[in-house]
């Protein structure tokens, strides 16, 4: 089921020393206007796996006896392949192709598409989301994953993007700092663009907001809530 663009919950908090200034760690800005991320750490992992598949393939070739057509042969060859596909795709893939953005003010993301492709872009408002859920057979929930639809090139076989945090407290931020009329999200990283955030909703008047929320979404002071009450009623 598709996940609603509305704010479910008490969102992840950006903080200041989440964002990186030299260009290394995961964020690399966050501000009034694009909320940017590199995924490239993802490359290193493939080259690792890779590397890993391709050592335990030459073992079991080793230590195999007989090389003969049975599973003994075929598993470690399919390992040796699966290995070098992963170590030459984290080589040579390129790491600014593995980016996710969040456009604020023109209401765009970006996300990284499967293997070699550039990234997909599109309206955040006709991005499809859902949370898989991971557990045993015994129905115990082990784990659950914010993934992406692939919404903006739809292909008949697809890989869906997938984020490794909080699912609903990840889409919560990600739904109320794309929600231009709210105020920013939660998190010291957005502190410095407050203010003028609220000027340039202020000149607008205050508009409602785009999309829903379970929680209120409060401005940073009292006297910045009393002006939007005022202004835009709401």
């Amino acid at each position: 089921m598709y996940q609603p663009h509305k704010v479910l919950e008490y969102p992840t908090e950006i903080e200041s020393e989440r964002v990186s200034v030299k260009g290394k760690g995961l964020t690399l800005r966050a501000d009034d206007k694009i909320y940017h991320e590199t995924h490239a750490f993802r490359a290193g992992v493939n080259i690792e796996f890779g590397i890993g598949a391709i050592i335990f393939g030459l073992w079991l070739l080793w230590s195999t006896e007989t090389i003969k057509i049975t599973f003994d042969l075929i598993l470690p060859i399919i390992c040796v392949i699966g290995g070098s596909f992963w170590l030459v795709y984290g080589i040579f893939v390129k790491k600014n192709y593995k980016i996710f953005e969040l456009n604020r003010l023109e209401g765009l993301v970006t996300y990284p598409d499967n293997f070699f492709r550039p990234p997909l872009k599109g309206k955040f408002k006709n991005l499809k989301v859902v949370i898989a859920v991971t557990g045993s057979i015994d129905g115990y929930v082990d784990r659950e994953y914010l993934k992406f639809v692939n919404t903006f090139k739809p292909r008949k076989v697809d890989l869906l993007y997938t984020f490794y945090g909080d699912p609903k407290k990840d889409w919560s931020f990600m739904v109320w700092y794309m929600d231009k009329n709210r105020p920013l999200p939660p998190g010291t990283a957005f502190d410095p663009y407050r203010q003028k955030d609220f000027e340039r909703r202020k000149n607008e008047g205050f508009p409602r907001p785009l999309y829903p929320s379970n929680i209120p979404t409060p401005e940073a002071t009292p006297e910045q809530q009393k002006e939007r009450e005022n202004i835009g009623g709401w």
